[in-house]
């Protein structure tokens, strides 16, 4: 097992080979994520292997809103009936020679912590994932994110769960 650091996306690192198993994800990271952090159109993080450049997982993290309607009807109470702020975590991946090395949840974990972090200085309500199937939505579902109404693949889990959380 690899003792991973994460940092920001740099032009610098190499993920001309990376690969995860789905294209539109190899993609992104190969072809899209410089084109991304110029836009401003979202900030990737990359898990890479002291020493290296390589990039071995990845995710991404953007600010975005949810309609009201769409919450839980127990995460929903409270609120204010208009479409609430979350940190969007998008793209989370690790690289197949990677998987089941628990690179995954340490991506998570801090891009949980960055959503807590950043809810101090600006408006967020929650953490929102939008899972790229079932397998994934079960990876979620075990850090405490539940689906919203009628989308079982877009997850939510509230800052004040993630702030309560020791580990994070």
């Amino acid at each position: 097992m690899t003792d991973w650091q994460i940092e920001r996306f740099r032009s610098d690192h190499v993920r001309s080979e990376f690969s995860c198993g789905v294209a539109s994800l190899d993609n992104f990271i190969r072809l899209l994520a410089s084109q991304y952090e110029q836009r401003r159109l979202g900030k990737t993080y990359v898990a890479v292997s002291p020493g290296s450049r390589t990039v071995d997982g990845y995710y991404t993290i953007v600010a975005g809103s949810t309609p009201f309607e769409s919450l839980p009807t127990d995460l929903g109470r409270k609120l204010p009936r208009h479409p609430v702020p979350v940190a969007l975590i998008g793209r989370l991946v690790v690289a197949k020679e990677n998987q089941g090395w628990l690179l995954g949840e340490k991506l998570l974990l801090d891009s949980l912590w960055r959503a807590s972090v950043l809810s101090d200085d600006l408006g967020i309500h929650a953490a929102l994932v939008e899972a790229i199937d079932d397998k994934a939505a079960s990876f979620y579902r075990r850090y405490g994110f539940v689906s919203l109404e009628d989308q079982p693949h877009r997850l939510i889990l509230p800052i004040s769960k993630i702030a309560a959380r020791t580990s994070v």
